[in-house]
């Protein structure tokens, strides 16, 4: 009975001590819990990628993708309107992942935040420290064009034209040197036609004439009053149609940046991510089968181990 009660002592103790020797690290699982929470960030699943993106950094641990799950995590929480939780994700990496490549990244994605949320001087703070820190990195022209909006949002059209040229100038094959020209051409446009506004609103100065009988000149002056008056409201209309083109073009100009700077993935990128998430499924799949083998030579050795007790034990008896 004594030999017996040890022998479940053994058998319970090699079991507690399988797993350190079994698994010494589980990197694999690791490549493959990311892989599963970025493909879900990619499709939009955002509130599952968040669960996932947690997983890995509260149950896994992970060291290796720590910065990118934040990232990630920030990004998601701003595709989903929740500013707060976006914020805080970008400055935890912008504070404790100075070597990260996503470090850089935060800092533009945080500036971002800041315009979206309508703080348009913080904004523009964020976006003059990009470029100073980054100034040769892809969001450098991207930074000065939003600074540039950020200008004109809070009515500083000579500072937002003057980042503009500087775009230009610095960035002239930029992603964003299309939107910059654009940009400044419709400003131009608009100066224009305030400029041809301020003269007509002005009340006309009139040539001296020579004296005409009053039924006449009140006449001509009644016409010339009403043609006047057409005048004006038909450019006044005009001027409406036209601002609202340019608020709708700002608009989905806007918007199409947005999307290609948070949304676009080449067919090469995604061709990538697909094969190194099917080279960690096959790697986790081989870990899996090397613990199962493992486990069946360690239940064998124990079952050889039981039955040599047996015999001894019935020896005895």
């Amino acid at each position: 009975m004594y030999r017996r009660l040890l022998l479940f002592l053994l058998i319970f103790i090699v079991l507690i001590c399988i797993p350190p020797f079994l698994f010494p690290e589980n990197v694999s699982i690791e490549d493959a819990q990311f892989q599963l929470a970025r493909d879900l960030f990619q499709k939009k699943q955002y509130s599952e990628a968040i669960v996932e993106f947690n997983r890995l950094l509260q149950e896994i641990r992970s060291k290796k993708y720590a910065d990118a799950c934040h990232y990630y995590l920030g990004s998601s929480y701003i595709r989903m309107n929740n500013y707060e939780d976006a914020g805080k994700k970008f400055m935890l990496i912008i504070d404790n992942y100075r070597g990260s490549k996503y470090h850089s990244l935060s800092f533009y994605m945080l500036a971002r935040l800041k315009f979206l949320q309508n703080k348009f001087d913080d904004s523009i703070g964020l976006f003059d420290s990009y470029v100073q820190k980054y100034p040769s990195l892809e969001y450098a022209d991207n930074s000065l064009y939003w600074k540039a909006e950020a200008l004109l949002r809070l009515g500083r059209r000579n500072d937002a034209k003057q980042v503009l040229r500087e775009l230009l100038k610095r960035y002239p094959h930029g992603d964003k040197a299309d939107s910059a020209i654009l940009k400044l051409k419709l400003l131009e446009m608009e100066e224009v036609k305030r400029a041809q506004e301020e003269p007509v609103a002005e009340e006309p100065d009139f040539v001296e004439t020579p004296p005409q009988e009053p039924d006449v000149m009140s006449t001509e002056m009644e016409a010339l009053k009403e043609e006047l008056k057409k005048l004006k409201e038909r450019e006044k209309s005009l001027l409406s149609e036209i601002d609202k083109l340019n608020k709708e073009l700002d608009s989905l100009n806007t918007e199409i940046e947005s999307l290609k700077e948070m949304e676009s993935s080449s067919v090469a990128e995604l061709e990538l991510r697909i094969r190194e998430r099917i080279n960690a499924l096959i790697s986790w799949e081989n870990v899996l089968k090397i613990k199962e083998r493992a486990l069946n030579q360690k239940e064998k050795e124990l079952l050889l181990e039981y039955e040599k007790l047996k015999k001894i034990e019935s020896m005895l008896e």
